[in-house]
């Protein structure tokens, strides 16, 4: 599946800031780019994540969700 053109619950375009998002993230991510964070709730963690979706203006949690939930299943084909 390919990333949504507009963000299903605003409207907001993010088809043209996926492929920078995942290229910048493994970039900046490198070897621990597939393990998973987990956190306890005790404190905010500033993540890779969270920097690059400041950086590309997506405020809004339900385009943040999309961005971070979206799992590309054309590469697994």
């Amino acid at each position: 599946m390919i990333i949504p053109i507009r963000c299903m619950n605003c409207g907001e375009t993010l088809a043209d800031k996926w492929r920078w998002f995942q290229k910048e993230r493994l970039r900046l991510r490198g070897a621990n780019a597939g393990t998973p964070m987990y956190m306890d709730g005790t404190e905010v963690v500033k993540t890779v994540e969270k920097e690059l979706l400041d950086t590309l203006g997506l405020n809004r949690y339900c385009c943040r969700k999309h961005m971070l939930t979206h799992v590309d299943l054309g590469e697994k084909v």
